[in-house]
């Protein structure tokens, strides 16, 4: 694609949109970002995709659309969901005509329990997000003849210094570890957790929008493969990471978590918290449970794209997180306790 090209990135505000936002300008094209609240600059522009049709200074003719905008929550309805991320790729499919150069932004876990986006029921994924994933897959194959695709893991910032506009997703774990809602390494021993950086998605849109549209449907799936960290790995270098600050704030060190399998943990732990736990500690443990089948994936995703080591950027980006949430990061997780007994009838009071 020639020089300057006319750019419109969706999600612009995002964790990753603003990443390739910046780095498509860096490039030399003239881009545009949308997202629903809508940026500084003239160049950034608000409109709520999948609910209101688009402003008049959109419509107009563009070389490329770099689909961003998502909502990564998990544990939405699924008609929310359908809501979040399938409808405003339909917003985004009536703004652009078959010259324009698509670039849809997707998620390796779109292919859910079954290993691919075939399947339409949501018994064939692990929550509504990859659902709706997988429908928003499938809805650009069906009307567009020619598409990239592209489909990333976990999600940290830059590698030098683990930069990121927006701590969203992944970052409900350090949070969870500094309060104790994580009462033990729920998964697989052998589990493997892939994790990119912002840099290498930005790195590779450029490298597609250079290239031109492709000739039908282009697949390209970021990763480590093979060589992603382990869980345990992933969960030791985030405890590092934690207690480089908290050691250098005087907060007492996070401790190592037991490991306990799945089976381990919904056969014998659970049904003890459900009986003994008070509310307050059983939502946070039955809210971690949604977790498990990500810390549980023994097989690695096929790679088309393999990008460099990212533990590094993972240890830069947790240690930015407590830098940046100093009150999470300083917590101290408590113990828990079992609720306690009913008072009996009439006992206590004078």
């Amino acid at each position: 694609m020639t020089t300057p090209a006319r750019i419109l990135v969706t999600g612009a505000t995002g964790t990753v949109g603003s990443v390739i936002l910046r780095a498509l300008d860096a490039a030399g094209h003239q881009v545009h970002g949308v997202s629903r609240r809508g940026g500084a600059g003239p160049r950034q522009h608000t409109w709520r995709l999948g609910q209101e049709e688009p402003p008049p200074e959109l419509r107009v003719p563009w070389d490329a659309v770099v689909h961003c905008a998502a909502d990564t929550r998990w544990n939405l309805p699924y008609e929310q969901a359908e809501q979040a991320n399938v409808e405003p790729l339909r917003g985004v499919l009536s703004l652009i005509g078959p010259e324009t150069h698509l670039i849809h932004l997707s998620t390796s876990y779109a292919t859910g329990l079954e290993g691919d986006i075939s399947s339409h029921s949501p018994d064939a994924y692990r929550n509504s997000y990859e659902w709706s994933k997988a429908t928003a897959e499938r809805l650009v194959r069906a009307t567009r003849d020619s598409a990239d695709i592209v489909r990333f893991p976990i999600v940290m910032g830059a590698r030098a210094d683990g930069a990121l506009d927006r701590f969203s997703g992944f970052f409900w774990l350090p949070a969870s570890l500094c309060s104790g809602a994580v009462p033990a390494l729920v998964g697989e021993k052998d589990g493997l957790m892939d994790i990119v950086s912002t840099e290498d998605i930005a790195a590779h849109v450029t490298r597609l929008i250079a290239a031109g549209p492709p000739a039908g449907h282009r697949l390209s799936i970021l990763g480590r493969g093979k060589e992603a960290q382990r869980m345990e790995d992933v969960f030791e270098t985030i405890r590092a990471a934690l207690n480089s600050w908290r050691s250098a704030n005087g907060v007492p060190l996070l401790e190592r978590l037991p490991h306990v399998t799945p089976e381990q943990w919904n056969r014998f732990h659970l049904p003890f918290a459900e009986q003994h736990l008070d509310r307050a500690q059983l939502l946070r443990v039955t809210a971690f449970r949604a977790y498990q089948g990500y810390l549980s994936v023994t097989e690695p995703f096929d790679v088309t794209t393999q990008v460099a080591d990212s533990k590094q950027a993972l240890f830069l980006s947790m240690r930015l997180w407590a830098e940046t949430h100093e009150g999470a990061a300083r917590r101290i997780p408590q113990p828990w306790k079992e609720r306690s007994a009913p008072a009996a009838a009439g006992a206590g009071g004078p």
